[in-house]
């Protein structure tokens, strides 16, 4: 049984479709959680040189043994909304909880933004431990073109796992 939860997952999230463009709702809370991270100083270089930045105002992550998350964002270029992003992962480790979060990919090319929306799966390896929204969090980055910064928003999570996330994107006409 507990093998059978994560693939019902990804086969549920695997089978979604993404409407190009965000609602209304969707890009105030995308514009929200942007505007949060723009308040953090160290953050200003990968603002000042990302070509696109991808924000997911609040995902989320639970797990005990298995481990899922799920979020859905906003795409940005030239300080402009243009598309809708996806994230969903499976995890196995030491994990026990749920946490949520809001998440900020850059990218500092084109390029590696398109690497990323081809790629079918990414491997991760995650250490985290949030009390509430006391915790701290730390996300290995994929490649030198790509940065990922999460901020905790609130649960109860201890988890040290190996797992898959998958980013699926897409940009209006």
């Amino acid at each position: 049984m507990q093998t059978l939860i994560p693939i019902l997952l990804l086969l549920a999230l695997g089978g979604c479709s993404l409407s190009p463009t965000p609602d209304a709702a969707a890009l105030v809370d995308s514009q929200t959680a942007l505007d949060r991270f723009q308040t953090e100083e160290r953050l200003n270089r990968f603002f000042d040189e990302a070509s696109v930045v991808v924000v997911f105002p609040s995902a989320w992550r639970a797990g005990m043994g298995f481990g899922g998350g799920y979020a859905l964002g906003t795409i940005y270029r030239d300080n402009r909304a243009v598309g809708v992003a996806r994230m969903w992962q499976v995890s196995v480790g030491a994990n026990v909880g749920g946490q949520r979060y809001r998440q900020i990919l850059f990218f500092k090319t084109d390029a590696a933004f398109e690497a990323m929306g081809r790629a079918s799966n990414e491997f991760a390896g995650q250490a985290h431990a949030a009390l509430i929204t006391a915790g701290g969090a730390t996300n290995p980055g994929y490649n030198p073109d790509v940065a990922v910064f999460s901020q905790l928003r609130g649960g109860l999570l201890l988890e040290a796992s190996v797992g898959l996330h998958r980013y699926e994107f897409s940009i209006g006409e």
